[in-house]
């Protein structure tokens, strides 16, 4: 008899054999025991977790014997042909082979007949998103009302690429990856029944390379029985599947943490030299960094599979290193091993990534530095904010006319012309409404605080304004501008004024903006602030005066002059 491989001579043959798809097998067998049984099944999920040996147990159920039955009893007939594919009733069908529509035609056609043995005709189509879209729509109406005989078991690892359409004429049911350690005790259970001398160690590894697929593990474990070992180790196992192993893993990892270059490029240079693959080096390399990343996270939750077990190495490597880094340095790991698959030379991609890691970056937290930028980038915006010119220019200043005419009569007074508007003079404006001395000084120290907490912006718009009333919960600022106004009712500045307000009042007051006529208290431009002018003697008034930047240019503009006052 030819040999069998391990996973066709474990394959499950009914619900209870079904390792590590309870929620599935539960549902299904009260299905079968309240006779509800579907039409149409959708099993999706990853390869090797059991969607066509539940879609066959399935199929034995409705047409054992003693069915229909939740427990099959995979000695009659009827299950013996389902079993070893022999039955005119069940037909398992590969789309990846048969995917055009004419297949679909002929599946149409044999739906009609009734089933030749048992109580239900099953078609099992596998890799199920391989049918073309023409496929798909042929199926459609047979999948929706197929005659009562008849039930369809799609299966798929891709469950994505089907259609819709397909979806909601199904039942899906979603197969999860299976556990290590359900794979585990299945290995140890096989390798004990077949005689197959196998460490605990090594059992460990195979089910943490088969990533779910109980399928890929009993296929690994297979292919290490032959190699025909007094006794299969870890080590074993690490050179049939071209593993680089945990002491080598351990050491690379050391070197990186550490940001040796040179000791890192040694280490990948002996590994190559083993006839280890550079991308195989990367991909251990990032799940012993997701082994640190979350010993460091969660160091007592022992349930999270991890590819390190070494509760030592994982304690003394995590305390090296951040977080942050940790993510950094499986992110250049993941970008060298994508490059390497692609590269040319796969070498030179693994080096760059090894060297990246070495000159990485500090060990400071990225969203501590994220912080930081964040708030230079306010401050620069404060500083550009409060340098720009307003939106709203400031009522128009009344421009210096001098005479032209050079009489006696229409001299103009030096002290007149030159004098401008200082802030504290603009302070007291005597064309505003009046303010009480609170009123005042509130407002000064809200102006002042604006200034010291770099609120530059806020500044430049509410110094336009002044506060002409203040009672127990309103505080009002008139403003001669509709932007400035508006500006100020805003959400953002409105937070900060309501703030500034309480910090000097001691009280929650609300902000309310009016619009009037009035001359906003700090409408003068700077560029006309001088000192108060001096009494000066007669001979030297037109000089001084000439020195006047803004009566210069009105001199020139003009062609007047200044003369002395008699």
């Amino acid at each position: 008899m030819a040999y069998l491989a391990l996973y066709r001579q474990w394959r499950p043959q009914d619900f209870d054999n079904l390792i590590g798809q309870d929620h599935i097998n539960a549902t299904l067998k009260n299905a079968i025991a309240s006779d509800k049984v579907a039409h149409a099944y959708l099993f999706a999920g990853p390869r090797g977790t059991g969607k066509t040996s539940t879609a066959k147990i399935l199929a034995k159920a409705l047409n054992c014997a003693r069915g229909p039955t939740s427990q099959p009893c995979n000695v009659c007939a009827a299950c013996e042909r389902i079993t070893n594919g022999s039955s005119m009733d069940v037909f398992e069908i590969d789309a990846a082979s048969n995917r055009g529509i004419d297949e679909i035609r002929d599946l149409r056609e044999t739906v009609k007949f009734a089933p030749v043995e048992g109580q239900k005709k099953v078609y099992i189509i596998d890799e199920v998103h391989m049918l073309t879209t023409e496929a798909f729509n042929a199926l459609l109406k047979t999948l929706e009302e197929p005659p009562d005989h008849v039930v369809f078991i799609l299966a798929t690892t891709e469950p994505h690429r089907i259609p819709a359409t397909i979806h909601s004429r199904c039942q899906r049911y979603d197969f999860r990856r299976i556990s290590a350690g359900a794979i585990e005790n299945r290995l140890a259970m096989v390798a004990r029944k077949n005689a197959i001398p196998v460490t605990a160690e090594a059992i460990s590894l195979i089910a943490a390379q088969a990533e779910g697929g109980m399928r890929d593990a009993l296929s690994i474990l297979d292919q290490c029985a032959s190699m025909d070992a007094p006794e299969i180790t870890a080590t074993d196992v690490r050179q049939l599947l071209g593993l680089i192993g945990h002491e080598w893993v351990t050491e690379l990892a050391a070197a990186l943490l550490d940001r040796d270059a040179p000791r890192s490029l040694t280490t990948l240079d002996e590994l190559i030299a083993m006839g280890k693959d550079g991308r195989q080096v990367l991909l251990e390399m990032i799940l012993h960094m997701r082994s640190l990343m979350l010993y460091k996270a969660a160091p007592a939750v022992e349930t999270i599979e991890r590819y390190s077990s070494d509760t030592t190495v994982l304690t003394s490597q995590s305390a090296t290193v951040t977080h942050s880094e940790l993510v950094e340095i499986i992110r250049l790991l993941h970008e060298g091993a994508n490059d390497a698959r692609w590269s040319a030379e796969p070498r030179i991609s693994v080096e760059m990534a090894l060297l990246s890691i070495c000159r990485r970056s500090g060990g400071e937290d990225l969203t501590a530095l994220r912080e930081r930028i964040i708030q230079l980038e306010n401050k620069l915006n404060s500083m550009a904010g409060g340098l720009a010119a307003p939106s709203q220019p400031p009522p128009p200043q009344r421009p210096v006319q001098p005479s032209p005419v050079p009489s006696r009569a229409s001299t103009v007074p030096v002290q007149e012309t030159v004098r401008p508007q200082t802030p504290s003079a603009a302070g007291t404006n005597k064309t505003s409404a009046p303010v009480t001395g609170d009123s005042k000084a509130i407002w000064d120290a809200v102006l002042k605080q604006l200034v010291s907490d770099g609120k530059r912006t806020v500044h430049a718009c509410v110094a336009q304004g002044q506060l002409v009333a203040i009672d127990d919960k309103t505080a009002t600022v008139r403003f001669a501008s509709q932007f400035t106004k508006d500006r100020t009712e805003k959400d953002d500045f409105r937070f900060v004024m309501e703030k500034i307000l309480a910090q000097i009042t001691g009280r929650e007051l609300r902000l309310h903006c009016v619009l009037g006529n009035a001359v906003p208290p700090q409408a003068a431009p700077k560029a006309v602030v001088s000192p108060e002018p001096q009494a000066v003697p007669a001979n030297s008034a037109g000089e001084q005066a000439g020195e006047h930047p803004v009566l210069r240019q009105a001199l020139e503009m003009f062609g007047g002059k200044v003369v002395a006052e008699e």
